[in-house]
């Protein structure tokens, strides 16, 4: 029987636009901090939107390969919005280190400098690093997810029936009465 391969890069990008969303705006980001809960999540997603469009039963390596295409396509979307956001990350921490200097806290001395420093520009290596590095740990977490949901939502295996209940022996030779 020929098994017709699953379509993964649609439920990858669906799902890993809005991971990587959910991942880049400022204050719905803190999720990612309870185990990478919007790449896990969307991971997850991903796998069942797989899971709808296939009509064969997954495997955890299709749950793999989902999850681990919408860790990247997250990280990638992610990278994106962060951008035009690093500005404001900037001033906000400023902010904090002003507040925490009013508290009576020593800050260290150089942090005006390194804060005055980084104008918002971000160079374009620091930039592929920083992809490189949350590709690499957005597809690790987005693998985890993709199982899991793979695991919830995939088609299983048709259940055998029980075996019917064996027949009575047929009536012997002291059974006749």
């Amino acid at each position: 029987m020929d098994k017709q391969k699953p379509e993964y890069l649609r439920p990858a990008l669906i799902a890993g636009a809005i991971a990587g969303l959910l991942s880049g705006l400022p204050i719905i980001s803190v999720g990612n901090c309870v185990c990478c809960l919007w790449i896990v999540g969307g991971a997850a997603m991903a796998a069942k939107l797989l899971a709808k469009n296939t009509s064969g039963i997954l495997t955890s390596g299709d749950g793999a390969i989902v999850g681990a295409l919408t860790g990247i396509v997250g990280a990638v979307v992610h990278m994106l919005i962060a951008i035009p956001l690093r500005p404001s990350n900037i001033e906000l921490g400023r902010r904090m280190f002003d507040w925490l200097s009013s508290l009576g806290l020593d800050m260290p001395s150089n942090m005006d400098g390194l804060l005055d420093g980084s104008s918002g520009f971000l160079s374009p290596g620091l930039f592929l690093l920083g992809l490189f590095v949350s590709a690499a740990v957005y597809a690790i977490m987005g693998v985890l997810g993709g199982i899991i949901g793979v695991s919830i939502f995939g088609r299983k295996k048709p259940q055998a029936s029980p075996p019917a209940a064996p027949l009575p022996p047929p009536p012997g030779p002291g059974d006749a009465t």
